[in-house]
């Protein structure tokens, strides 16, 4: 696992040994950040579920102005301040802000704080269950700025019904691509076109 793209690239990042943690592949995460191209410059970054930090370090990595990290893992919050210091970072600096809580209770407290939202990339575990209600929790606190997106990692079903999971009144699927197994699907604010 590495950073792919920016002033970090190349960089090798540690990983969580445990099976609760599926980092992003480096294929899914070059082509989303592809697909995000230069909306991420300048943007406040949330990487919910961050396990390894993978993904915020990316965004880092590519000019992206603050980013946090969420995740209810102690161990995951070591590997995450580990990755940042393997990039010279210390997890201090005011554009780097870290939250251990899981993803829910994670979002109320970025809420009540009014935190803002360019960009927010949701990875939970697969088997969670947890993608529809946390979408409907981003579109009514209102965390994600108008012309922002939320992007949405997932396995793919077996089934027939591959249909990503249901957003709320105010978040609409833009987009969806399948990589293999997993599917990455873009939410924007219902009335942006």
């Amino acid at each position: 696992m590495r950073i792919i793209s920016g002033r970090f690239k190349g960089k090798r990042l540690i990983s969580v040994k445990a099976n609760t943690v599926r980092p992003t592949s480096d294929r899914v995460k070059e082509s989303v950040f592809s697909i995000l191209g230069d909306s991420v410059i300048d943007s406040n970054f949330l990487d919910l579920c961050a396990g390894t930090g993978s993904i915020g370090l990316e965004a880092l990595s590519r000019a992206a102005k603050s980013v946090t990290f969420v995740d209810r893992s102690s161990h995951s919050i070591r590997v995450i301040k580990s990755n940042l210091a393997g990039c010279g970072l210390s997890g201090g600096e005011p554009h780097v802000n870290i939250v251990k809580l899981d993803a829910l209770k994670g979002l109320a407290f970025l809420a009540r704080r009014n935190a803002r939202f360019d960009l927010i990339y949701l990875d939970p575990p697969y088997d969670s269950g947890i993608y529809e209600v946390c979408l409907r929790q981003i579109g009514l606190s209102k965390m994600l700025l108008p012309s922002g997106q939320v992007v949405v990692e997932r396995r793919r079903e077996r089934s027939a019904d591959l249909a990503a999971p249901k957003a709320s009144n105010e978040l609409k699927l833009k987009r969806q691509e399948r990589y293999g197994d997993t599917v990455i699907s873009f939410y924007q604010m219902e009335d942006t076109e």
